[in-house]
């Protein structure tokens, strides 16, 4: 710096000089003037407010958060009347402003925070008020401690809706659900009818019949039921020219057995849905005016489950399991267009159950198990002839049918959380290799005996494919 330059800024602060002198005065006597001050208070808690003039007036901008009176003319009793932030101006008999008031109103956070502390000593949990709520943070043990904590503070606020949970949860919330779907089913199938077919052609121009059932015989030979292609028959006909006599037993004898195990197995977060499907869909026509859609059903064996992890070691799970397949006994014919031939739409036949339960970590229940048994017999006879003693079984025929079924469902939930050494995780094909062309030839193998997961597995030379594929080129 030079002197010219040091000269320069001598004049300047000397001709700025008076008016920082008048400035910091001002200020000053500003302050001297009246109190500007802050002050906090929780709701419905009031507090004394001291000066050293006397109030001659009082004025609140917002009443309906605060609400001042005047015990004495030095001394003001403030009081909260709902969170927010307000101001409030006192003046004396000359009208000079004497105090200047920033009042916020919180949330009664003191008893909350006693409360709180009383009923969960162990718990880390902070509250902080705002105008539209209060907000929970910190970290707790369990999803049910968290919702409780939620239920109490919105005791205190007088609404749910003005809580802000950001509450950690300590305890693992991942939840793996196990279902065993059984179901097993048995029918059984009696048939006997008998049909017959005759003609008598009498000298004096009559013709004598009867006839009953199905015609025994059609262009001179016996025909197969096509309704049931299981159905037997056995049969016997006689003709002289003049009298015509067959007769035809259908019989059918038939037992089924059927079962169905399915062990779908679903992780979810807790408070969330995992769903499973194991099926397929089959298109559904839908007519509308003249067009027609195709819509997609879905069949098959279904899961939806929706786990919340009450505690370390309790779960409560509400599980929806559906078992469906098509049903061709019910199926609906739709008209499509001037084509004489219907469409024929399978219906559904469905077993469905669902339920909340509440259950422990590794623990099974049995949520639905349903038994179900149809039975119908039926006999129909040639009137009069049918009711003739032991000839009359001959014009009779019997049906018998029933069906039986017993569907279980057992669920297991457990509280897991992931596994950090993917080398432990085992997968179905671990360990197969498959057998050579000799091998299947001449010992009747598939695979090969004896290969753990551990040992090297090559391929065989028959096995391979040649020249270059897939995504490793060089």
């Amino acid at each position: 710096m030079n002197l010219i330059q040091g000269w320069k800024m001598y004049n300047l602060f000397k001709n700025k000089m008076p008016l920082f002198i008048y400035t910091l005065g001002l200020i000053f006597i500003v302050n001297e003037a009246y109190a500007i001050k802050e002050m906090t208070i929780e709701q419905n808690v009031a507090e004394t407010v001291h000066l050293e003039d006397q109030i001659a007036e009082i004025f609140v901008a917002n009443p309906e958060i605060a609400d001042v009176q005047l015990n004495n003319p030095k001394v003001a009793y403030v009081f909260g009347n709902k969170p927010g932030v307000t101001t409030v101006f006192a003046t004396n008999k000359d009208g000079k402003l004497i105090l200047q008031l920033q009042l916020k109103v919180t949330h009664n956070l003191t008893q909350l925070n006693q409360t709180l502390k009383a009923l969960y000593p162990y718990e880390d949990i902070q509250t902080i008020s705002t105008p539209g709520g209060v907000v929970l943070n910190g970290k707790v043990s369990t999803p049910a401690t968290a919702k409780k904590i939620v239920d109490v503070a919105a005791k205190h606020t007088g609404s749910k809706d003005s809580i802000i949970n950001n509450l950690q949860i300590g305890t693992k919330t991942q939840v793996l659900l196990k279902v065993k779907i059984a179901e097993v089913r048995r029918s059984t199938l009696n048939k006997l009818n008998i049909n017959w077919s005759s003609v008598v052609n009498s000298p004096a121009h009559f013709t004598y019949g009867l006839m009953t059932g199905r015609a025994p015989i059609v262009g001179g030979a016996f025909e197969r039921h096509s309704g049931i292609p299981q159905l037997g028959s056995m049969g016997a006909a006689f003709n002289d020219g003049v009298s015509n006599f067959s007769a035809l037993i259908d019989a059918l004898d038939q037992e089924g057995l059927g079962t169905i195990l399915a062990e779908p197995n679903l992780i979810a977060v807790s408070g969330e849905t995992a769903s499973f499907l194991a099926g397929g869909e089959f298109p559904f026509p839908v007519p509308q005016d003249t067009n027609i859609t195709i819509e997609f059903k879905q069949f098959g064996i279904s899961l939806a489950f929706t786990p919340t992890v009450l505690s370390s070691n309790l779960i409560n799970l509400r599980v929806r399991p559906e078992v469906s397949e098509l049903d061709d006994s019910n199926a609906l014919a739709i008209p499509v267009g001037n084509s004489s031939i219907p469409v024929r739409v399978p219906a559904l036949k469905t077993r469905r159950a669902e339920t909340s339960v509440e259950l422990g970590s590794g623990q099974s229940l049995a949520i639905a198990g349903l038994i179900t048994a149809n039975t119908a017999n039926s006999y129909s006879q040639l009137p009069g002839v049918g009711d003739i003693p032991i000839l009359g079984a001959l014009f009779r025929s019997t049906d018998f049918q029933r069906e039986q079924s017993e569907l279980v469902i057992i669920v297991t939930p457990y509280i897991v959380e992931p596994n950090s050494d993917p080398k432990a995780l085992k997968l179905p094909t671990d360990g197969v290799k498959h057998a050579s062309n000799l091998e299947t030839l001449f010992m009747k193998r598939l695979n090969r005996k004896n290969v753990t997961p551990d040992q090297v597995i090559e391929e065989s030379p028959e096995h391979r494919l040649f020249g270059v594929a897939g995504f490793n080129v060089e």
